[in-house]
């Protein structure tokens, strides 16, 4: 476990209250806590505890489960919105509620569990809005962002842990700001009166909140808020996220070298008997992070292949770390053909529970290290590319090594290319986001983008309405998205599983009237009925400055694009 990045979930909770995406909910936050009878000092803990509740539950149910993928997040912002509504309502109009406790003795059953009350405020209410705001904030924190997308899928336990240290750093605010709100509400008389003007005030407020969730206007407030701050609260707490601890080099060995970490939990091998870094002291070695339906590590296969073919004699070893991301991943049987239909004759690894992942510090597919005869770690590199630079750190070991190293580089020969100048593969969403370019800053939460000019190749910009997460981007209205882009054939992971059509154009012309359009295209649209890798543009051989626009339409979520052959 990193207790850097479990210090960093509870700090991200604490610093949760000041994103942009939480002023707007402020009034319910504070003014939960001083509705009712503001003597009772539970209903701070109540909102707060229910919070917590709702929140992790939330995490487990929808984020780390299967169980309700079909449910649309429009939805749950619906009853979020819809149960604020009804307890400003019940709020505005008490006798509505007390109808309500007498028709189904709720109270009395709030008292059996919960002690009975200090006064007439009942705890129900702080119960509910508490409970209402969980799948709000879930969306609010880069850090929490981070938790479920790296290490929820590597390790379930560890990432609930992170869960609940940030969940009790934002429970300590939420604390802070009820009892803050109890205090000033003590200290003014007409603020006293459960049923006086100020509780009405308050009550107005959480209508409003209420209908401005469900309409999307809080993003709306929540854009105005971060344009209009000079506080960067996705950079402060991007920050708290750990990076991989390894220092820097320069050149093509890139890393201060380490010592490698032993291969562990390796559940079974495929093409080799069991191997491990001390065993193969005295050789470089590779290892290479890849899981088969992960069209990136595809790609370097061909690299890979050639580098073991052209420098096995001369000492080099290749371990193929398998680490799944599907559950269907974890069979030899679907690894083994998989390897063989790749051509794949190097040893392949099963690292079914992530345990060597982990032991690297390792995030990303592929992903690859590459050792000294030592044992040290000398290179790094995450993601595709950057061929040229590992094949000369592979010849830079072997030569210290006094290995007879070929005097030709390798040669890639089953058709793969690749150029200096190609687009790298490029993220949309804010965790990894990369090239974006645009008068409108890209940050997570709703908000009305003005498309930039693409003054480089690999430059990308936004039009419309779009909701962006750390992971993608989602079109809320007909949006626009424009990439320019030096390719053979450029590829596009869509997480939509709806029945849609995108519709594209190269350089203002629908494609499919040029003689380039991907195989998933069909009179200039691309329809995206499932979460998927979709090839949207192939132009025969490489060239150097093209520019694709997508018209996306509602519903549509996009995630990376990735380029090549």
């Amino acid at each position: 476990m990193d207790i850097t990045l479990l210090l960093g979930a509870f700090l991200a909770g604490i610093i949760t209250v000041f994103a942009p995406c939480i002023f707007a909910l402020l009034p319910v936050i504070v003014g939960g806590s001083m509705t009712g009878d503001v003597h009772d000092k539970r209903r701070p803990f109540l909102i707060a505890g229910s919070l917590a509740i709702s929140l992790i539950v939330f995490t487990l149910l929808l984020k780390a489960t299967t169980l309700f993928i079909d449910i649309s997040p429009a939805a749950i912002t619906y009853v979020s919105g819809g149960i604020i509504v009804g307890l400003g309502i019940v709020t505005l109009f008490p006798q509505i509620y007390e109808k309500f406790i007498l028709l189904f003795n709720l109270q009395a059953r709030s008292q059996r569990l919960l002690g009975k009350s200090t006064g007439r405020g009942p705890v129900i209410g702080a119960i509910i809005t508490g409970a209402a705001l969980g799948p709000v904030f879930s969306s609010c924190s880069p850090v929490y962002a981070y938790i479920l997308a790296t290490v929820l899928p590597v390790n379930f336990n560890v990432a609930i842990v992170y869960v609940i240290m940030y969940v009790i750093g934002l429970s300590i605010m939420m604390l802070l700001l009820g009892f803050l709100g109890q205090k000033l509400v003590r200290r003014i008389r007409f603020a006293v009166n459960p049923k006086g003007w100020f509780q009405r005030v308050i009550a107005i407020l959480f209508i409003l909140v209420g209908l401005s969730i469900i309409t999307g206007y809080d993003k709306q407030f929540q854009t105005f808020i971060s344009e209009k701050t000079p506080f960067d609260f996705d950079a402060l707490s991007s920050k708290l996220i750990p990076d991989s601890g390894r220092e820097s080099a320069e050149g093509v060995l890139n890393v201060k070298l380490y010592k490698a970490p032993e291969l562990a939990g390796i559940k079974d091998w495929i093409n080799s008997d069991p191997q491990t870094i001390e065993g193969l002291k005295g050789k470089v070695v590779l290892i290479d992070f890849w899981t088969y339906s992960c069209i990136n590590c595809i790609r370097t296969q061909p690299y890979l292949k050639s580098w073991y073919e052209t420098y096995k004699d001369s000492g080099l070893e290749i371990i193929g770390m398998h680490a799944p991301e599907f559950s269907f991943e974890k069979n030899k049987v679907n690894v083994e053909d998989a390897a063989k239909k790749a051509g794949l004759t190097y040893p392949i690894a099963l690292d079914n529970d992530f345990t060597t992942w982990n032991a690297y510090k390792n995030q990303y597919w592929p992903a690859s290290y590459l050792i000294d005869k030592d044992g040290n770690v000398r290179r790094v590199h995450a993601g595709e590319g950057s061929y040229k630079e590992t094949e000369q750190a592979i010849r830079q070991l072997l030569a210290e090594k006094g290995g007879n190293v070929p005097n030709e580089m390798a040669a890639v020969n089953d058709g793969a290319t690749s150029s200096d100048k190609e687009t790298p593969e490029t993220y949309l969403g804010t965790r990894r986001a990369n090239n974006y370019t645009g008068p409108t800053r890209l940050i997570q939460g709703e908000r009305t983008y003005t498309a930039g000019s693409l003054a480089q190749v690999n430059n990308w910009t936004l039009g419309g309405t779009w909701n962006v997460s750390g992971e993608g981007i989602m079109a809320v209205s007909n949006s626009t998205l424009k990439f320019r882009v030096a390719a053979k054939d450029v590829y596009m992971v869509t997480g939509s599983n709806a029945n849609a059509a995108i519709g594209v154009t190269l350089n203002g012309v629908p494609i499919s009237q040029t003689k380039f359009a991907g195989s998933d295209i069909k009179d200039s649209k691309l329809d995206v009925s499932m979460a998927q890798l979709y090839r949207i543009a192939d132009f025969g051989s490489f060239n150097d400055d093209q520019i694709i626009e997508l018209t996306v339409p509602a519903g549509v979520q996009l995630n990376t694009f990735t380029f090549g052959s």
